[in-house]
């Protein structure tokens, strides 16, 4: 197991009366001015100190309600038992701050990434999130059929070109308005290659198969009707939408196919359809089953090895429709019969098939997905714009239109340099109390890696280089200020920065020193061995023998009482290893096999059986007597961490003591 998932462990299990966690609040109650903080503190009653250290009821009392039922009034047993965790906890904690285990970069490095994690919640706006998932899962319950006509312009393009791209869009939108055919439209107009084969026809798509805005445009746009010329990455568009039908689920097959290859002559094409001709005959006369003729015949070296099978297949995949169009309309272990798509010739038969899943059934996948998303985009630019807000926010356009009139398309290339003086120091916007200068987007920009192409505008690509800026800066900040703004972001991390050091002392103390420390172990096992006993055992001894005839003489000398030195030495003379001896001591209810030679005596025969020739010699009776230490590592391992780590309490104990404000303990479970 690895440093994180034990860490994990530990924060969940060792120190579980710590670190019990409640799903996060996105929006907590942010913490007020110090004075009232203060103020509280000083009301708050002691519950104990350990040290000079000093533990107030409202920490105690809120880490306490992690661990119950907050209806119900803690027993007195509970509270005590988890008040000697919690000191015992508390003083560990200060041991390794002491040690400074806190300024260790590795214990930075994995706090941090446990903070990233935390935070995410309250750098998403829930709600907009939310209806971005049930927006994906009502796209998935309905398919499109739609065509476009692309119009390239890139993102950083001139404002010139994409004035003229969106013009032309429009021209070609109105064209069609008029009555000029679409699919023609798209044939001689658009910038997407594939158009010219298929007239802008994009097939049946659902959510997640487009980019978002396309995406979200098609299943916005009435059936029959042209949209509105709208954006991507790739330029402008205008599709049509020429159907909608429900999502009809997924499906898997059985599939025999014979290839025949885009350029396949006549010749070929009419031998792999003699062959799956004769394939389709032999499933139908019942003279070989689908598996045999999969193994056979089919050409799909993807889905051979798993008898033709193949994965799941929704209607909106890539696949050839002719095939879909046949795999969703088999039934059960339907069988279809012959067709063809450009891939060559083809046999299905339907395996199973399941419809769309219930929202509750893809919610947390459809969460995950949507966050991979460019539609996540919506929810950042929503929390950024809720941090401007309310941290004041302001944007000085003078600045800004000076360092982009300082700038030209060298800032986007490898090895640039940025010179201090050219850009300043000058204030392009604020946040809180914080300035961002022309300096600091100099450096975002060369962190961005963006590269400039030709055609492009040096003032967009700035410019769409500045809005990220904003808000990645803005995000970062409203992150620097959670544990100011949110009382329980600020525990949860306290609760996390101590687990974190709680882990790496006791490693240190217990848990690996048990491990390493050999001369311990040793010590620790003589001076209890008694506490680690078998019970009564029987002691057998197992002879293999080389054949029949070996078996039968070595039975013959130990029922003489001939040792196991002698028999071996006399019967291996002839081939080394004739007879080879085996020693075990079983306890009573080991085995069943053990168990029947608990009453026996001597010589017990074994059958034979795939020709070993055995039989047992039981010994006799073993009392009980302590185990050795390799016998009982694991048990005497766990005793000795248990050992180091009341040893190292009573030193703890001693060296930051504890008193008690029973008056307050007890108002715990009053």
């Amino acid at each position: 197991m690895n440093k994180q998932a034990v860490t994990l462990s530990v924060l969940t299990l060792v120190t579980s009366f710590t670190f019990a966690q409640k799903p996060i609040k996105k929006q907590g109650t942010p913490v007020k001015a110090n004075v009232q903080t203060a103020t509280v503190k000083k009301a708050d009653p002691i519950v104990f100190t350990y040290g000079i250290d000093t533990v107030y009821k409202s920490e105690f009392e809120r880490l306490l309600s992690k661990n119950r039922n907050q209806k119900e009034t803690p027993t007195e047993e509970s509270v005590r038992e988890y008040l000697e965790l919690y000191q015992n906890f508390k003083m560990k904690v200060k041991e390794a701050k002491l040690m400074h285990l806190d300024t260790l970069s590795n214990f930075k490095t994995e706090l941090a990434g446990y903070r990233k994690q935390l935070a995410n919640p309250y750098l998403t706006d829930k709600k907009a999130t939310e209806g971005l998932v049930k927006e994906a899962y009502e796209h998935m319950l309905k398919e499109v059929n739609a065509s476009h006509i692309l119009i390239t312009c890139t993102e950083n393009a001139k404002p010139a070109d994409t004035l003229a791209a969106y013009n032309k869009a429009i021209e070609l939108r109105k064209r069609n308005l008029k009555g000029e055919n679409f699919d023609s439209l798209a044939a001689k107009n658009s910038d997407d290659p594939s158009a010219v084969t298929n007239y802008g026809n994009l097939g049946w798509f659902a959510a997640f198969d487009m980019i978002y805005p396309f995406e979200k445009m098609a299943y916005s746009t009435p059936k029959g009707q042209v949209s509105v010329p709208f954006r991507t990455r790739f330029g402008y568009h205008i599709l049509k939408v020429n159907n909608i039908r429900d999502a009809r689920g997924e499906v898997k097959v059985q599939h025999i196919m014979r290839s025949t290859g885009a350029n396949a002559s006549a010749e070929t094409i009419a031998e792999q359809k003699l062959i799956i001709d004769s394939v389709a005959q032999a499933l139908s006369a019942g003279t070989a089953t689908f598996d045999d003729l999969v193994m056979k015949y089919s050409m799909d070296e993807g889905s051979k090895p798993n008898k033709g099978v193949m994965n799941w297949i929704s209607s909106s995949s890539r696949f050839p429709e002719e095939f879909k169009a046949v795999a969703f309309d088999l039934e059960k272990d339907q069988v279809s019969k012959v067709f063809s798509t450009t891939y060559g010739y083809h046999i299905i038969k339907l395996v199973e098939s399941k419809p769309v899943a219930p929202f509750k059934e893809v919610e947390e996948s459809l969460k995950t997905k949507v966050a991979r998303d460019s539609r996540a985009e919506s929810s950042k630019a929503s929390v950024s714009a809720r941090i401007k807000r309310e941290n004041n926010f302001k944007e000085n356009a003078i600045n800004f239109k000076a360092f982009v009139n300082a700038c030209d398309s060298t800032i986007f290339m490898d090895g640039y340099v940025i010179d201090e003086k050219k850009f300043g120091k000058n204030v392009l916007f604020s946040l809180g109390k914080n300035n961002y200068t022309a300096n600091d987007f100099a450096n975002y920009i060369l962190r961005t890696h963006d590269h400039f192409e030709p055609g492009q505008s040096v003032y967009m690509m700035v410019n769409n280089i500045y809005k990220r800026y904003v808000d990645d800066e803005a995000l970062a900040y409203e992150e620097s200020q959670l544990e100011t703004k949110y009382e329980d972001f600020r525990n949860l991390m306290q609760e996390y920065h101590d687990g974190i050091l709680l882990f790496d002392l006791t490693d240190k103390k217990v848990w690996n020193k048990a491990v390493i420390d050999t001369a311990g172990l040793e010590k620790f096992h003589e001076a209890n061995k008694t506490k680690y006993m078998w019970k009564e055992r029987v002691r057998i001894l197992t002879y293999s023998c080389l054949d029949e005839k070996t078996k039968k003489a070595a039975m013959k000398m130990a029922a003489e009482g001939k040792s196991n030195d002698e028999i071996k030495a006399k019967l291996s003379k002839k081939m080394t290893g004739a007879v080879v001896v085996t020693e075990q001591k079983a306890e009573r209810g080991e085995s069943t096999n053990t168990d029947k030679l608990y009453d026996k005596k001597g010589v017990v025969d074994i059958a034979n059986e795939n020709n070993q020739y055995k039989f047992n010699y039981v010994v006799g009776i073993v009392a009980p007597e302590p185990k050795t230490l390799r016998e009982a590592k694991g048990l005497v391992t766990s005793d000795y961490q248990n050992y180091l780590e009341k040893e190292w309490i009573k030193e703890l104990k001693a060296k930051y003591p504890v008193t008690v404000n029973e008056e307050t303990v007890k108002s715990l479970f009053k």
